[in-house]
């Protein structure tokens, strides 16, 4: 089974959300896992849907009175199956992943936590990076919780362009960490692409044989988008 997950970010006002709702009802989720991660503000909005909800981000708290936060125990009974960790643009502090982590774990929300590099060097570069924020974030975490794991690769400088990593270089890098992962974690974990898709391009990114699913992003913000890939997938 393939993952198509789309980060609304920011975007969307009242009335368009409603509209953009609305157009995903005519959409068709097939043999695939659709996940929908609208702002904050309007997750309840989806509570029931057909297709599952993820929550943009999570707090490090796991009970507690606490101004602005979002609490896992909310999610959840909001109906909500994932949340997403570590985007580039979230600006974590590392050390609060892991408790977002075990906080997600705990109260059935499956984690799509993303990995990335900054900026744009050789693969052995990338790995090297990768491999060691994986080394930081799975070392403090329990084996249930590193299982319940999705990663997203997710150049960051790739992010709000419309030209991805090139389809080769994706593909090999996805390879070597689920190798790195198993060999030194015992760890066999999806990992999804992110960063520049679009309709243009999903063609050539659809046969990537290491690749699980995709993270859409400025893409996701129209319907018609996610009818094409959904389609190539």
């Amino acid at each position: 089974m393939k993952y198509l997950m789309c980060n609304l970010k920011s975007n969307k006002t009242l009335k368009e959300i409603l509209e953009y709702k609305k157009a995903l009802q005519n959409l068709k989720f097939e043999d695939i896992e659709f996940v929908l991660f609208p702002s904050t503000l309007y997750l309840s909005f989806f509570y029931g849907t057909s297709y599952k909800i993820g929550s943009q981000n999570i707090s490090r708290y796991n009970h507690g009175s606490i101004t602005g936060e979002i609490l896992a125990s909310q999610l959840k009974s909001l109906m909500v199956k994932y949340v997403l960790i570590n985007h580039v643009e979230a600006k974590e502090n590392i050390c609060d992943i892991p408790l977002k982590i075990k906080n997600a774990t705990k109260n059935g929300l499956k984690v799509v936590l993303c990995i990335g590099e900054k900026n744009h060097q050789t693969m052995d570069e990338t790995l090297s990076e990768l491999k060691s924020f994986l080394r930081e974030i799975i070392t403090a975490l329990t084996k249930k919780e590193c299982e319940n794991l999705i990663l997203a690769y997710e150049p960051a400088w790739t992010i709000k362009k419309d030209n991805t990593c090139r389809p080769e270089v994706i593909n090999s890098i996805a390879g070597k960490l689920k190798k790195h992962l198993k060999k030194e974690y015992s760890l066999e974990l999806s990992i999804l692409y992110g960063g520049g898709i679009s309709v243009k391009n999903f063609s050539k990114l659809a046969k990537l044989d290491n690749i699980d699913g995709y993270l859409l992003g400025n893409s996701a913000n129209n319907p018609e988008n996610i009818l094409k890939i959904l389609e190539k997938i």
